[in-house]
């Protein structure tokens, strides 16, 4: 655990210099640096930690040539990515290293770009994104997504799709991001509300699973493959899906504030529309899919749920003077804990203690 609390605690002083006193451009570098290091080597260095763990090892030791990549249930862009490593440094932790490497490259760059508040946006969005610790294939592809939004605002459609394309070969349900392009709007109360409203009314029927069934026929390929295992694996858990009280809340909660400061924040970031949309969009799929097929709600939402570090945190505009923002620095580290917490619920032994390569490395963890 004191790795995880040491982080938290570094992620949280650096947001409070920043939000607090003017750092010289040296010291900037130096806290940037430091924060990528320590990112980058918790992820890259783990062991036996984290989500998917055997899967993704023993993809990468059966991985043997060139062909294998065509062998696999994998998506082709992250069976290149494993053979190009592979090829050059044939174990795992290197491969990891590299994978957190790209990952956290991308995600620094997004957030320096969309948030004036990059540390506390860093700090909010490792506790909420814990536990999809060792998912590599999408976390390579959210963070090509999140990079891409950059292309929307810019108004380069092509480059935006390429990279979505990119983020595709990596893991299938970033087809998804394609819907940010048409998010870059003001949406009026009303409709807004409408929306929500009834998407949570279809979400109580079938009718969600039954167009889902039938676009992924419609497309065929590797879609219609991983639909059909999506919607089998809902028919085994729908029994015991349901929509989580304190998770609705929390959501909806946000929302609101994210919504009510919208006039005065979007005038001063010129990204926080979009982001928000894209929020907004996570709570319609979790509304519309989380009591027919919860397996959306965990995989496909999580494109547009990703925006709630930035969204939080560029909220900090709102608080005046040192005293109110140290106050509100104070509360959203609790509820960093509280996040940290929430999000390896599901499986908490695969993250506790933290294991590593240098660190725990003699503990044995069950797999699962």
């Amino acid at each position: 655990m004191i790795i995880y609390f040491l982080t938290i605690l570094i992620l949280f002083a650096f947001s409070f210099l920043e939000d607090n006193y003017r750092v010289t451009s040296g010291l900037k570098k130096s806290m940037i640096y430091f924060s990528y290091f320590i990112l980058v080597s918790q992820v890259g260095l783990r062991w036996e930690t984290g989500t998917d763990w055997m899967s993704y090892y023993n993809h990468f030791t059966l991985f043997s040539n060139f062909t294998s990549l065509f062998l696999s249930d994998f998506e082709y862009g992250y069976g290149l990515f494993v053979w190009l490593i592979k090829s050059i440094f044939p174990y795992y932790s290197i491969f990891l290293l590299f994978h957190a490497i790209i990952y956290y490259f991308l995600i620094f760059k997004s957030f320096k770009r969309y948030t004036p508040n990059l540390y506390l946006s860093l700090l909010l969005f490792y506790t909420l994104s814990m536990g999809v610790m060792g998912s590599n294939r999408q976390l390579i592809a959210l963070a090509i997504c999140i990079y891409a939004v950059k292309f929307i605002i810019d108004k380069k459609p092509f480059v935006f799709l390429l990279l979505i394309f990119l983020a595709v070969l990596f893991h299938t349900t970033a087809l998804i991001f394609v819907i940010y392009y048409f998010l870059n709007r003001n949406i009026k109360p009303v409709p807004f509300l409408s929306i929500l409203v009834f998407a949570f009314i279809i979400g109580k029927t079938q009718l969600p699973l039954l167009i889902f069934s039938g676009l992924g026929n419609l497309v065929g390929g590797q879609i219609s493959y991983r639909t059909f295992a999506y919607t089998e694996g809902a028919k085994d858990v729908l029994s015991n899906a349901s929509l989580s009280i304190i998770g609705l809340l929390k959501r909806l909660v946000f929302l609101s504030i994210f919504y009510y400061n919208r006039k005065y924040l979007r005038e001063r970031l010129i990204y926080y529309n979009i982001l928000l949309n894209g929020y907004y969009i996570g709570l319609v799929i979790y509304f519309l899919f989380a009591s027919s097929l919860l397996i959306i709600v965990n995989r496909g939402s999580v494109y547009f749920t990703i925006m709630e570090p930035l969204l939080i945190a560029s909220q900090m505009l709102m608080l005046k003077g040192k005293d109110t923002k140290l106050v509100g620095l104070i509360i959203l580290l609790v509820f960093s804990i509280f996040f940290f917490f929430q999000s390896i619920a599901t499986y908490p032994d695969l993250f506790i203690p933290y294991k590593g390569i240098f660190i725990n490395s003699d503990y044995h963890r069950y797999l699962y």
